[in-house]
This record gives C-alpha cells, structure tokens and sequence, in this order.
C-alpha cells in the first residue's frame, strides 16, 4: 500500500513539474536513467528480431488487457546514412527503457509497450522536429498503430501490418 501510495505521490509531482500524462514506467525509465548515469536506455537491435518479440507482445497485451503502440519511420525518397544514423541517435534520446527499435536498410521499426494511440501525433512530431534541428534530414514518414485496434483484425494480422509498411 505504500509503495502504491509512494507511486501516485512521483507521478502527481513528475505532471507539475513537466505537463503531460506520466506512467509508472515512465518513472521507472527517469530513475533508471539517472541510476546508471545517462546512458541512453533504449534497446536497439537487428530487424530479424521483431518477429519474435512482436508475438511476444502481443501474448501480453492480451493476457493483460494493455495496449501497445507500433511506429514504422521511413524516409521520402533516398537518404544518406548521416540522416539515418542521426534519426536513430534522435530515438535513443527520446524513447523509454521499455521502447525497442529494430533497424531495417534505412527503415525503423519501433515497439512501444505500455503506449496508447493517442500518444503517437505528439510521438512522432517530437521525433521529426528534433530530427529535423540542426540536421539536413530529409521528409520523414511515419507509419502508427495501436494494439488492439481497428487496424488489426486479429493478433496474427499485427506482423503482417509491420512487415507491409517496412518493404
């Protein structure tokens, strides 16, 4: 009881400090950041992985009746790797401890655990405004989608729907 009451105390007090909407893994992921010194968190690996961890994640939501989120980030037209390498370095400064990003030729593929639809508009225009500073980048495409959701007919469909928009 008072670890749930210690919790709601952090994330009333993180709303005052930065305005927006705070999750207990949100707090986890600010702790774990300062605990291990700013190193950036996010865990970030080869494509050939996503298959795997995707069923994964979506045996979890349905066990436990949460949502997860889906971010495929492509770019118009050709691109350099600079712009590549610096969207990539853009997602470890931006992203959670429990986001992964699978890396594709010049396409990503972001998991975004604990993360409702809503939170994908203000997501992606923070990716592309900071993407964008200071950087020659060029017109960054976004591909977004929530899990359960009408985009999905059923589990088996949420692979098909990231592989779809990677190709």
């Amino acid at each position: 009881e008072m670890a749930g009451n210690f919790s709601r105390y952090l994330l009333a007090a993180a709303s005052k400090m930065v305005p927006r909407e705070w999750s207990v893994q949100d707090l986890c992921d600010v702790m774990m950041f300062v605990l291990e010194g700013g190193i950036a968190p996010v865990q970030i690996v080869e494509g050939r992985y996503l298959r795997r961890r995707l069923r994964e994640e979506v045996a979890r939501a349905d066990r436990h009746q949460e949502q997860f989120s889906l971010m495929v980030v492509g770019f118009e037209g050709d691109v350099e790797d600079e712009s590549y390498e610096g969207l990539v370095d853009v997602l470890q400064e931006r992203l959670r401890r429990s986001d992964i990003v699978f890396l594709y030729k010049h396409r990503i593929a972001i998991l975004l655990p604990h993360t409702p639809g809503a939170a994908l508009d203000k997501l992606c225009q923070r990716i592309s405004s900071l993407a964008n500073a200071g950087r020659q980048v060029e017109k960054i495409v976004f591909s977004t989608a929530s899990y359960p959701g009408r985009e999905f007919s059923g589990p088996d469909t949420v692979l098909d729907w990231v592989e779809d928009r990677l190709r």
